[in-house]
């Protein structure tokens, strides 16, 4: 009886393992597919929210906003991404 606890709940953190294993692929998939936040994020924009989190604008303000921003980007996509994923895999098992 014991035993079986046990191994159910190794499997149940060998899942939330694997989710989390998955959520990190994702997440960096979809960072590779949009490429260098230079690219993508307004320049303006860039600038505005440089000026409003360091008071000036400068290179490096400027370098760590577009980092910022990136991240922030990158872990919403993911987020929705992974929450239609797995709302698909339900359905399809159903």
């Amino acid at each position: 009886m014991e035993s079986a606890a046990i191994t159910k709940s190794l499997l149940l953190w060998g899942l939330r393992l694997l989710k989390a294993v998955f959520f990190i692929l994702l997440s960096i998939a979809v960072g590779r597919l949009l490429g260098k936040p230079e690219d993508w994020i307004n320049d303006g924009i860039a600038d505005k929210v440089a000026c409003f989190l360091y008071g000036d604008v400068n290179i490096e303000s400027l370098y760590d906003t577009w980092f910022y921003l990136s991240v922030i980007s990158v872990l919403s996509m993911t987020t929705l991404l992974y929450i239609f994923i797995t709302m698909l895999v339900k359905t399809i098992k159903r």
